[in-house]
């Protein structure tokens, strides 16, 4: 692999499951939006929408909502139960804020702003993790956690992504570097 700035980010890049409390500052948060932004989108349309939520109350409330929903839910398998079992499970493992990206139509420009955004994370010392589960959960049985994010009529939900400091350095996951073909 070419080794430079952006080879080097991306390749470092890991989803983080464990934060330090501290808030972004403006400063951070405002890049790494600008930078979502500069995403390609397909005809420039740009149709996507981004929630900031930094309220602890929300994440809480939010955390604490899906506990008990996976708890209470026969289907799950029990380690997943365990994980869950105690108060304190965060849905955004504790990060201090999460950006929950919707789009209007096609999701395909979305993906693009939201990579851009986990980029810029790592660029900027920050640690970032996307967060589909709770999705689900929002989207089933907490439908009042989505109104309140105020999301523009005709976006769907996608996805959360997590942003804080780091608490912790996970090795990278093997990759399988198989999976491609070449017709030249």
């Amino acid at each position: 692999m070419i080794d430079n700035e952006l080879t080097r980010i991306i390749r470092d890049r890991r989803s983080i499951r464990k934060y330090k409390s501290e808030q972004l500052t403006e400063e951070q948060l405002q890049t790494l939006l600008e930078c979502g932004f500069l995403a390609p989108s397909g005809g420039n349309s740009q149709n996507w929408h981004v929630t900031v939520v930094q309220s602890q109350d929300y994440l809480g409330r939010l955390s604490e909502a899906n506990r008990q929903n996976i708890l209470a839910d026969k289907d799950l398998p029990q380690e997943i139960k365990d994980r869950f079992a105690g108060s304190g499970a965060s849905v955004s493992f504790g990060a201090p804020t999460v950006l929950f990206i919707s789009a209007k139509g096609s999701d395909v420009n979305a993906c693009f702003l939201a990579e851009h955004i986990v980029l810029a994370a790592e660029s900027l010392g920050l640690g970032s993790c996307y967060l589909g589960g709770i999705i689900r959960f929002m989207k089933a049985g907490g439908k009042a956690f989505i109104d309140e994010l105020c999301i523009p009529d005709g976006y769907d939900l996608l996805y959360g992504i997590a942003v804080g400091t780091p608490d912790e350095a996970p090795d990278a996951k093997p990759r399988d570097y198989g999976k491609v073909n070449y017709i030249r």
